[in-house]
């Protein structure tokens, strides 16, 4: 009887130890694991292609960056809200049709855009 009162109660508390670790691990898990999923380093050189405007590498870094993004998302899409996910996802889209468009005016406005979305990602 001991025994299955103890369980009764470490279960519980297990649970609500590992939802507060899944919850509070976004901004650890937004960090990059490997070289796959340098999200922010590519921006950052995004950045600076568009201010040079070396269209050609800069189409490469935006799908990179797409990629990128897809594999954090599936580390982050339980501790992050959903509204960041998708507001990361739209600046992303915008930077890429920017690029496509050579607009390097829009293109640093949703650079800018996205490194506010970076930092609040996961707080």
């Amino acid at each position: 009887m001991k025994k299955h009162k103890w369980l009764l109660y470490t279960i519980p508390i297990v649970m609500l130890l590992l939802f507060i670790m899944v919850m509070v691990s976004g901004p650890l898990l937004k960090k990059p694991f490997g070289t796959q999923d340098r999200l922010l380093d590519s921006i950052q050189l995004l950045e600076k292609q568009v201010q040079n405007k070396q269209w050609t590498p800069a189409k490469t870094q935006i799908d990179y960056a797409m990629k990128a993004w897809d594999r954090i998302v599936n580390r982050i899409q339980f501790s992050v809200e959903r509204e960041s996910i998708y507001d990361i996802l739209g600046a992303l889209a915008r930077i890429k049709g920017g690029i496509t468009a050579r607009d390097d005016q829009a293109i640093m406005e949703e650079i800018y855009y996205f490194y506010a979305l970076w930092d609040n990602l996961g707080n």
